[in-house]
């Protein structure tokens, strides 16, 4: 009786130790394929859409009864299967198993594309006229931009801003202008050129001016208007 029951008892912890096998294989078997088809899937995309894409997440969406048996599969090939929203792509992956038996699924890639951005790296009062020491860029994901951010320093430099930015706040296009004029009242530097000398005093424009046109000034010192051309939103240059 008792060696009937050792049988029994070896029989069933061989056949449990089986079993525990059998499920640790097809729980490491799944992950394992999808990992690798995530790869795929990420190269694919770095190849076909741009080098500054980035995958956020892959779901499987057809096939996962393919993924639970005990077969080891790699990727046969790896087809674009249709369109499921923004930035969403589904792929159509064949597999093969080492009896080259043929199976597949169907995954969704979801993905995002990195841009360039321009951020101010100071603070910046209204009227600046932006140059290169005024911003730098960042990458930023497409998704998480602000509307209307600037992604092209053609469209900042020269520009004048609307508005006054603090550092670190991405430019966008609505802050800034190309049409640089500067209001009347506006305080301004006065830069009067002689044949030998150059003297430097504050004025108030006398009415609105563009930048690189004619501007009257009123002197603070000497109360008089002069005349001179605006070479920036805060200086009017004049020569004798």
């Amino acid at each position: 009786m008792k060696r009937a029951i050792l049988h029994n008892a070896s029989a069933l912890l061989i056949c449990f130790v089986f079993l525990f096998a059998a499920g640790g294989a097809r729980a490491a078997g799944k992950p394992a394929v999808l990992s690798a088809v995530e790869e795929r899937v990420r190269n694919e995309l770095l190849q076909t859409l741009s080098p500054d894409v980035e995958l956020m997440s892959l779901r499987l969406v057809r096939g996962g009864d393919v993924l639970v048996n005990e077969r080891i599969y790699s990727i046969a090939g790896l087809s674009v299967n249709g369109y499921s929203g923004r930035n969403r792509i589904t792929y159509l992956v064949s597999l093969i198993d080492e009896k080259g038996r043929t199976e597949s699924i169907t995954v969704e890639a979801s993905y995002d594309l990195l841009k360039e951005v321009l951020v101010a790296s100071k603070r910046l009062p209204a009227g600046t006229l932006l140059s290169g020491d005024d911003f730098y860029s960042v990458r930023q994901r497409g998704s998480r931009l602000p509307a209307g951010a600037v992604t092209e320093r053609s469209e900042v430099e020269g520009k004048m801003l609307k508005t006054a930015l603090g550092q670190g706040v991405v430019i966008k296009a609505d802050h800034l202008t190309s049409q640089l004029t500067v209001k009347r009242g506006q305080k301004v530097e006065v830069v009067v050129e002689g044949a030998s000398v150059v003297v430097a005093t504050k004025g108030m424009l006398r009415s609105d001016a563009v930048i690189g046109g004619g501007a009257r000034v009123m002197c603070d010192i000497s109360k008089k208007e002069i005349n001179g051309i605006l070479i920036s939103p805060q200086t009017v240059k004049v020569k004798l």
